[in-house]
This record gives structure tokens, C-alpha cells and sequence, in this order.
């Protein structure tokens, strides 16, 4: 959808991206996978954080890219 709306608004200066956070350890995902080892997932607090740096460095990323937290090292999302 981002790549889509990021080509549809291409020359206004408008910017999009996605953001897969991966699986991160919220009362939602405890009740869907109760079985799953919470030391693995992510905190929402530490992907927050993440996730505003990625957007003060929105120009660094190709509009309309999808960008996977798990696949980007720490120091990428920060500011």
C-alpha cells in the first residue's frame, strides 16, 4: 500500500514508509500465542523508539520502502 500512495503522490514532496516491527510482546500477542517465549519478542517501548529515528531519517530511505526492524541493525534507527 506505501508503494502504492508513495507513486500515486510522487512530486508533492509527500514521503512513505512501512514499518514491520516483527513480533513484539503485547497483551495481544501473549493471548494469540500464549506459548511463546517472551524473552525473544520485541518491546513496544524500544520499536517506538526505533521507529522515530527511522523517521528523522525518512529521506535516507527510498519513498515508499517497507522497512523491517528485525532485518535492520539497532545503530540504523537511531538518530
Amino acid at each position: 500500500m506505501g508503494r502504492i500512495w508513495s507513486a500515486e503522490m510522487d512530486g508533492t514532496g509527500v514521503r512513505f514508509l512501512t514499518v514491520d516491527p516483527g513480533e513484539m510482546d503485547t497483551r495481544m500477542h501473549a493471548d494469540a500465542m500464549p506459548e511463546a517465549n517472551r524473552s525473544t519478542l520485541a518491546n513496544p517501548n524500544d520499536v517506538a523508539v526505533r521507529i522515530a529515528a527511522l523517521i528523522e531519517q525518512a529521506e535516507a530511505f527510498p519513498n515508499g520502502a517497507r522497512l523491517e526492524l528485525a532485518g535492520l541493525p539497532a545503530a540504523e534507527a537511531r538518530p
